[in-house]
Parts: structure tokens; sequence; C-alpha cells
């Protein structure tokens, strides 16, 4: 596999193969979480830590991985990039998510790349060793089965969010998914997990748009903006945006079934 120029093996202090390392990361992701100890032990050991400088490059567009990545610290994004250059990143993955499933199982090239939106350490799980794991352990043959059905429903939420929904209202339903209890009673707040270029194109829109509909919303007193942190003012009203029945333009296809498809995580 080739990584961009600021990816490395963890060696110094030998943490690319330290399976204590890896074992302790591994079983803070949630795919991993009912594996047993013995199980967990030896994926650990068939498993390879890597840090990634921010804004390297971890995986190619076409490019075949050797299997899951699981995030330790910081932040990746998985984007697809038009012949113009212009970007839509299709997930923000942070520290106990995973990325690279479908793809693996599969045996496919990506068809997005991965890029390091800060300074990350990841675990690389070989393919062989999640099959492996499949084939005797059957909850976590479950897991991944649920994994990769919930990556399909994700895939159909995006078309759906793409293909009927304005971009006030992509913005308003991204907000209210990231929107958590600041300690005060009935008071949300959101803090946006990259900077707006990078938000901007995983709504789908310029980052001039974006900042139009976010003082849209402040002007309607359903937010109040400080750089990345937001404070959701009415939590209802900003919900009933984010469900304001949108207009098919003419001649717009209708997805039906998504059959496999396959999935960006």
């Amino acid at each position: 596999m080739q990584h961009g120029l600021h990816v490395r093996a963890v060696h110094g202090n030998g943490a690319s193969r330290d399976p204590r390392l890896i074992e302790g990361i591994l079983s803070r992701v949630s795919l991993f979480r009912g594996v047993g100890q013995r199980a967990l032990a030896d994926l650990a050991a068939r498993s390879k830590a890597l840090q990634c400088r921010r804004g390297a490059t971890i995986c190619s567009v076409n490019q075949c991985p050797p299997g899951l990545y699981a995030i330790a610290y910081g932040q990746v994004k998985l984007a697809l990039r038009g012949g113009d250059g212009e970007e839509r990143v299709l997930r923000i993955a942070g520290p106990g998510a995973d990325f690279g499933l479908p793809v693996a199982i599969l045996g496919r090239p990506l068809p997005y790349e991965v890029a390091a939106l800060e300074d990350v350490l990841l675990v690389m799980v070989p393919t062989s060793a999640i099959f492996s794991l499949v084939e005797n352990d059957p909850r976590f043959m479950r897991a991944v089965i649920g994994a990769l059905a919930e990556s399909n429903l994700d895939l159909l939420a995006e078309v759906e969010s793409g293909s009927l929904r304005r971009g006030v209202q992509r913005l308003a339903f991204y907000l209210e998914s990231l929107a958590e209890k600041d300690g005060a009673e009935g008071t949300f707040t959101v803090r946006l997990p990259a900077t707006k270029t990078v938000v901007a194109a995983r709504l789908g829109v310029k980052k001039e748009t974006l900042s139009r509909m976010l003082r849209e919303l402040a002007r309607k007193g359903l937010i109040a903006v400080d750089q990345r942190k937001i404070a959701i003012l009415d939590k209802l009203a900003l919900a009933a945006v984010a469900r304001e029945q949108a207009s098919v333009p003419p001649g717009a296809a209708v997805v039906r079934t998504l059959g496999a498809a396959p999935s960006p995580t």
C-alpha cells in the first residue's frame, strides 16, 4: 500500500506492532466492542498502527486497501473529487470510528480518497484477520452485517438529502444531528467537526453559501454562531426547517431501491 508522504508506521518505541497499544485502540472501536479478549488480542497481533500528519493522503482513489482502518485519535475525511477539482466530502470520521470495511471485504478499489484533517493515529486491521474473526465469532459476524446494513441506509439518506432537500434543509438536519446538551436546561450546542470549507463540502455547497445559510438561521433566531461553536436557540424550529417538504424538480429520478450499492465507509 502506498501512503501519503506524511503517513508512516509508528516506530521509535516499537508501537507499530505493540499488541497492547493496538488492542486498547480496537477495544474502543464500536465494531469490535463485542469481541472477546483472546480474539481481540489475536486481532491486535495481526494489525499495525500508523501515524498520519494533518493534510496527508491516507488512501487514494482506486487504491485497494489491505484492510479496515480504525481511528485512535484525530479526524479524517472521505471525499470525492471532480475533474474540476471540486470536492464533495462524504463523511468526517473521528476517534472510535472505522472506515474501509465494504471495500476491504469485497476486495475492490476505493471510489473515494481519505485524508487526515488533523494528526491521526490509525490501526490497520488486515482483511484476512477480519474474515478469520467472522468465521469464528458469530457475534462479530452479526456486527459486521449490521455495520454494512447501516452504511447502506446511510447511503440512501445521503441520496435523499442531495436529491430532495434544499441547502438550508441539509444544514438544519446536519446541525440537528450534531446537537448535544451543554448542561443548561433545554439548551443544545454544536461544535463543527471541521473547518467551514470542509463542512460546506460535506453539505454539497460552497463555503460562501454555508456562511449565508448560517446567517439566515441566525436571523430567524434559531442559532447563534461563534466561529465553530453554534448554540441551538430553538431546537424545535430547527427540526421543522430540516423536515420541510421540498418539491422534487420535474424529471428528477426517484430512487426506489439501492440494492447492495457500495458505501462511503
